[in-house]
């Protein structure tokens, strides 16, 4: 080969090269590197949490440059523990919980809420004709302590002045059978669990929610460290980004939410959980004005209230540091406020 031939395939093997560098750097900046993180429900996986499963099955989250493993909560496996001991990123917990950490000098943020209100409330069969918080006054009512069914219930009976003495109070598990057997008159249940799953049974009950009587309080939310918010706001923001979708989707399009749901969880009944998906639609819109996500100081200060007054939590903290919008806003611009 001559030199000025040589010369000339030199140069045109430089310019490929330079534009498969020019591409690679193009495809680089399009698709950041995958970063792996996690997050940790409150409980097992199921309809109360599609939110997060809808994000990591339709893809939302991998939208995002994010490769999200999504573990279940528990007794043993506390959110608020893992997510600050920075074993998890995110976790999913109770509005109350969040504060009563606060309050314990525990660094974390609520930067998603997932239910508007508390789904915390009563059933009783319908057959015993209670109907109102009145009707529990010589009655036995079951207690799930450690919950914040029970505070609601010492609020609710403050609030409509019965006092706690005229009825009996006895504790009670998941385990609707002292409820069936007439054991208790009342049951303490999450509105869009257990009389969900009653009904479909066949069973006749009757439910009381204590937000009928103006008590109320914030439900499940969205948490990460407050060091997280600081040093990578870029992955929190990603992050809710795809949660909002996975929330819009379970929301719009209830039906092949749960397919996605039950596709990553086959255990679980596609009937029953169609069923809590759309008894949840008025606790993650408690109102027509609620969008998906936002926060309040308001609604904040209402949970406050309750846990301080009857949560047993000693202090108050500041609730405008114990959660940010600034997330939820950006992945949605037109929502809420800071």
């Amino acid at each position: 080969m001559t030199k000025p031939r040589l010369a000339v395939t030199v140069a045109i093997l430089a310019g490929v090269a330079m534009l498969a560098l020019t591409d690679c750097a193009k495809q680089a900046e399009k698709s950041p590197a995958t970063q792996s993180i996690s997050t940790r429900l409150k409980w097992l996986p199921g309809a109360t949490y599609i939110g997060s499963i809808v994000a990591k099955e339709a893809g939302y989250w991998k939208d995002e440059g994010l490769d999200v493993s999504v573990y279940p909560g528990g007794f043993e496996a506390d959110p608020i523990k893992l997510v600050a001991a920075g074993s998890n990123d995110f976790g999913i917990t109770g509005a109350d919980q969040l504060l009563q950490a606060r309050a314990n000098g525990v660094p974390i943020v609520a930067i998603f809420m997932e239910l508007q209100k508390s789904p915390a409330g009563w059933m009783a069969m319908k057959s015993s004709g209670i109907t109102k918080p009145q009707d529990f006054v010589g009655r036995v009512v079951g207690a799930a302590f450690g919950t914040n069914i029970e505070p609601t219930l010492d609020a609710l009976l403050a609030k409509l002045a019965i006092k706690p003495s005229s009825l009996k109070r006895v504790p009670v598990k998941y385990d609707l059978s002292p409820l069936y057997s007439g054991q208790v008159d009342v049951f303490p249940v999450y509105l869009n669990g257990q009389p969900v799953q009653a009904r479909l049974e066949g069973r006749e009950v009757s439910t009381i929610d204590p937000a009928d009587y103006q008590v109320q309080m914030y439900g499940n939310v969205y948490f990460t460290t407050e060091k997280m918010i600081r040093e990578r706001p870029d992955v929190v923001q990603r992050f809710v980004r795809g949660l909002a979708r996975g929330w819009a989707k379970s929301v719009s399009e209830p039906e092949s939410s749960v397919d996605l749901l039950v596709r990553a969880e086959p255990t679980l009944k596609r009937v029953l959980e169609l069923a809590i998906l759309k008894a949840t639609f008025p606790f993650i819109r408690a109102t027509s004005s609620d969008t998906i996500g936002v926060m309040s100081d308001e609604k904040w200060r209402q949970t406050e209230d309750v846990m301080t007054r009857f949560g047993g939590m000693r202090d108050p903290v500041d609730v405008r540091a114990a959660y940010t919008n600034k997330f939820v806003v950006q992945a949605s611009p037109k929502q809420g406020r800071e």
